[in-house]
């Protein structure tokens, strides 16, 4: 989208280029490339004005909240989790709310 864009404006300077060439010179028309000049600028300006538009939005800024973690995930209540039989403690990716996935020691079960 970006090259046509590019392409888009390039023709169109050429093309205002075209009409800004100074002409014959006439008596009676008192302003006529100037005013060729704004109804090309115009022209312009509404062409790539709606290529501009007619892009679509971007995507989110964010990411789907994690499903939920696995029961036993959270320590007890003493401060210092219980591990299950036939678990052991891992290094995992989870999601930290407020800071996306963080590698953090997990209780990992078989």
């Amino acid at each position: 989208m970006h090259k046509s864009l590019l392409g888009l404006a390039a023709a169109a300077s050429l093309g205002l280029a075209s009409l800004a060439v100074p002409g014959t010179a006439n008596a009676g028309c008192y302003g006529c490339a100037v005013g060729a000049g704004v109804i090309g600028g115009i022209a312009a300006g509404a062409i790539i004005g709606s290529a501009i538009a007619n892009n679509p939005p971007p995507p989110p800024g964010y990411y789907a909240p994690p499903p939920p973690p696995p029961p036993g995930y959270y320590p007890a209540a003493g401060g210092y989790a219980q591990l299950a039989p036939g678990c052991y403690w891992g290094r995992r990716r989870v999601w930290v709310e407020g800071y996306g996935y963080q590698v953090r020691t997990v209780q990992v079960c078989n």
